[in-house]
């Protein structure tokens, strides 16, 4: 005798163990990514030394990781948790916000490579001329209008679907079109991508950024005077550290994004096993709560203003700008 509802639910119970680990790992990214991002745009915003470009760009980045977190990630934790069915509208709008929010935080990582890039390789009044405010201003804006522009064509081509499930959708890769009865291809090779030439273009300006800074130290080593002023170490041990932090920098970014983007673009092709979409996924979720750590954690005056702030010392606003490796090579460039 055979029961015709038990494939049903054997597949419906195959997606409890993901179900519970998705929900912990996002409520955790929620919590974690919203304190973090609030933090780093508070510290910008009050303390007046750190209003600089770079950190404009950085800021940037923590609104639209901050959406993410705070917004994207909870619904999706209610979903999951209630195994609501949404309309296909609400289905919609919440994967275009997602697609412009993720797009606007990875541009951000490229606009502040390309930023510390300029301010380092480049002449000071290069910078300056690149980097004036309405300059700026109109960077932060593309980074909003163009994946809203791209979005826009996906957006007009939906047409309303009737959703018929024998149990809740799972819906842990949006872009991916397996989980979710929507034409997702479109969004799937605009988001590989765009994490693949983001990618390229971090990792090409954080490399000359290192080369720059290892010529540089080179010759003033050969012409025996000091590089920079009052630096509480050595140039060797100072080149270490921004060595190790473009390293880190890199590694974070190329380890969060690029199985995502991989996982993409395989998997519009071939069938992937679960364990790797999830695992991907997730991965790429990190990114959301690690950009203002890997941003921030190295410039000692965020650290410091930080500490006035758990202090109650919020009127000694002492912070510096930039972080001290890349003020420091920028000084002294000819």
């Amino acid at each position: 005798m055979t029961n015709i509802t038990s494939p049903s639910s054997s597949h419906c119970q195959g997606h409890v163990g993901t179900k519970v680990l998705v929900t912990t790992v996002y409520s955790l990214f929620s919590v974690s990514g919203t304190l973090a991002n609030v933090l780093v745009i508070y510290l910008v915003c009050s303390f007046k030394k750190l209003k600089t470009t770079s950190n404009a760009f950085i800021v940037n980045g923590c609104v639209s990781d901050l959406l993410v977190c705070a917004f994207w990630m909870p619904q999706e934790v209610i979903l999951l948790s209630t195994g609501r069915v949404e309309n296909h509208a609400y289905r919609v709008f919440m994967e275009g916000v997602f697609f412009l929010w993720m797009t606007v935080s990875l541009l951000s990582h490229a606009l502040i490579a390309l930023n510390r890039f300029v301010m380092i390789t480049k002449l000071p009044t290069v910078y300056h001329t690149v980097y004036q405010k309405r300059n700026t201003e109109w960077m932060i804006a593309m980074a909003w209008v163009l994946p809203l522009a791209f979005l826009l064509p996906w957006l007009f081509g939906q047409r309303p679907r009737e959703i018929s499930l024998s149990c809740p959708q799972l819906r842990l890769y949006v872009f991916l079109g397996q989980e979710v009865s929507v034409s997702s291809t479109y969004t799937a090779i605009l988001s590989a991508v765009t994490v693949l030439s983001q990618t390229a273009i971090v990792l090409h300006c954080y490399f000359r950024i290192f080369r720059k800074v290892q010529i540089s130290l080179k010759r003033v080593s050969v012409l025996n005077f000091q590089v920079v002023h009052n630096l509480p170490c050595s140039c060797p041990r100072k080149d270490k550290r921004l060595g190790l932090y473009v390293l880190i920098v890199c590694c974070v970014f190329a380890l969060t994004t690029e199985p995502f983007a991989w996982t993409v673009l395989y998997g519009l092709f071939q069938p992937l096993p679960r364990t790797l979409i999830t695992g991907s996924w997730l991965l790429f979720c990190l990114l959301f709560v690690l950009n203002p750590f890997i941003y921030t954690w190295k410039n000692e005056e965020f650290r410091r203003s930080f500490r006035a702030i758990v202090g109650g010392e919020l009127w000694k606003n002492t912070a510096i700008a930039a972080d001290p490796a890349v003020q420091t090579i920028s000084q002294n460039e000819p």
